[in-house]
């Protein structure tokens, strides 16, 4: 997997310094192919850390690991067009590196490797802010961030404040931990490590992301 430290144009979610390296998946990872987006896709970008670059070889150019969960969001009728992700980043460090996208949706999920380094929550949500008004998207959707195991009452007020952000700028909010949380913890099966997804665990993340991208762009059953 690639370490830390790796610039990307997109990517997903590591946390905390003793948990920020990444480790083979148990349930074997790899690449996957995914379906070329017809005329007409959902223009989707995404900004994260490792759980959505998770094991791919080359997000920039599309190549997508089975562990991120955009490789099962993506499809005939949504394509990746862009974003920003780095191992380890924190939302400062995506707010300034982003730029502006030609999308339809915008995807954020991020925010745990804030906790890490102490960032102020109110520093973290206006980073987000910040994030969404450059890559200037027609619409945005946050995400929830995945679980930590070790502990999970971070998490969970991470996920609040979050929640309360996207209703206040009028986002579309997506509990996507929710396909993979038993509790405040990880499900079984649905993690390599306590913090990132298996593939299985990617794949349920991915479809929640996925219903509301549809949503977002007026596509939803």
């Amino acid at each position: 997997m690639r370490p830390p430290g790796t610039s990307l144009l997109i990517g997903g979610g590591v946390v905390f310094a003793f948990l920020a390296v990444g480790c083979a998946s148990a349930d074997g990872g790899g690449t996957g192919v995914t379906p070329e987006p017809a005329d007409g896709a959902i223009r989707l970008a995404a900004v994260g850390d490792s759980i959505t670059e998770a094991d791919s070889p080359d997000f920039g150019a599309g190549r997508l690991g089975t562990e991120s969960w955009v490789h099962h969001a993506v499809g005939e009728d949504v394509a990746l067009v862009g974003g920003w992700a780095q191992w380890g980043a924190t939302t400062a460090e995506m707010a300034a590196a982003v730029e502006p996208e030609d999308a339809d949706v915008l995807v954020i999920m991020a925010g745990t490797n804030d906790l890490g380094g102490g960032e102020p929550r109110e520093e973290t949500l206006a980073n987000i802010r910040d994030i969404a008004q450059t890559v200037d998207a027609e619409d945005v959707v946050l995400s929830a961030v995945p679980p930590l195991d070790r502990t999970p009452d971070v998490a969970t007020a991470l996920n609040a404040d979050l929640e309360a952000l996207a209703r206040d700028e009028g986002w579309h909010w997506v509990d996507a931990a929710a396909a993979v949380r038993d509790g405040e913890r990880f499900a079984e099966g649905t993690t390599v490590d306590g913090v990132h997804p298996t593939t299985r665990g990617a794949e349920l993340i991915g479809a929640r992301v996925r219903a509301v991208v549809l949503e977002a762009a007026g596509r939803g059953t």
